[in-house]
């Protein structure tokens, strides 16, 4: 009977001390889930961009690169070719051939040989044209000649040559390297003529078309030919042809 009361009082001893260690364990074992806090209802930022690839990759532009982009090229700013606001001074030897009619009968138009003839015709000794050139624009250029014979004429009766011939000139081809011209001018000639009752005095009109070839702006090669028309003297008719070198500057 004691055995059974011991036993008895052991058994329950167990139970009751189960039933309470029991919770405690679980409680323990359970894992701990922190409080909610403000942080948690930040969202998280988004991840960096990548970074691009090394062919993508813009280089920094160097030093000047802008200012040398905004410089004009050659080939931006072509060279002019005109000759707007430039003076020129030429050079052109030439020679040609006249015919010389008098306005009375058997009057000497200073041939000698032909005092008795209607119509006189010789060749023009050889000259040298000086010129003077400005360029009010770029097609018209305000123009004076200067010609000095260089020989005496056939003619023993006539001086060397002398004649001023202001007047302008047009450019069709301004634009270009090889220009075509025509001129207008007046024409005073001078020209000693050592005859009674034949003035030294003539007046007449001219006109020049040539070509010139620019080599650079300020240096060109030409080829010219003129026609001269006299009436104070004689009725005159000057046929003439040269080829020369025009520089001018700026």
């Amino acid at each position: 009977m004691m055995i059974r009361r011991r036993f008895t009082i052991v058994y329950l001893s167990i139970v009751f001390f189960a039933a309470g260690v029991a919770p405690r364990l679980a409680r323990a074992q359970a894992p701990v889930v922190p409080p909610p806090s403000a942080a948690a209802a930040v969202p998280a930022p988004p991840p960096p961009a990548p970074l691009p690839a090394p062919s993508d990759r813009v280089p920094p532009p160097m030093p000047g690169a802008q200012e040398a982009a905004r410089a004009p090229t050659r080939r931006q700013v072509p060279q002019r070719l005109d000759h707007r606001h430039q003076t020129g001074l030429s050079l052109m030897p030439g020679i040609g051939f006249e015919i010389r009619v008098p306005y009375q009968d058997n009057k000497d138009c200073g041939d000698p040989d032909r005092a008795a003839k209607r119509v006189c015709t010789g060749g023009t000794p050889l000259f040298l044209d000086l010129q003077l050139a400005f360029g009010i624009s770029s097609r018209i250029d305000l123009m004076a000649d200067l010609r000095f014979g260089l020989d005496t004429p056939a003619e023993v009766k006539v001086g060397k040559q002398f004649a001023f011939a202001p007047g302008v000139r047009v450019w069709l081809d301004q634009d270009s390297n090889l220009k075509f011209y025509t001129t207008g001018q007046f024409v005073y000639d001078s020209t000693t003529q050592n005859q009674i009752n034949v003035s030294d005095q003539d007046y007449g009109v001219r006109n020049a078309n040539g070509l010139m070839y620019d080599v650079i702006r300020n240096v060109g090669f030409f080829f010219q030919f003129g026609e001269t028309i006299g009436f104070k003297r004689w009725f005159r008719i000057s046929l003439d042809a040269g080829l020369g070198v025009q520089v001018r500057f700026p």
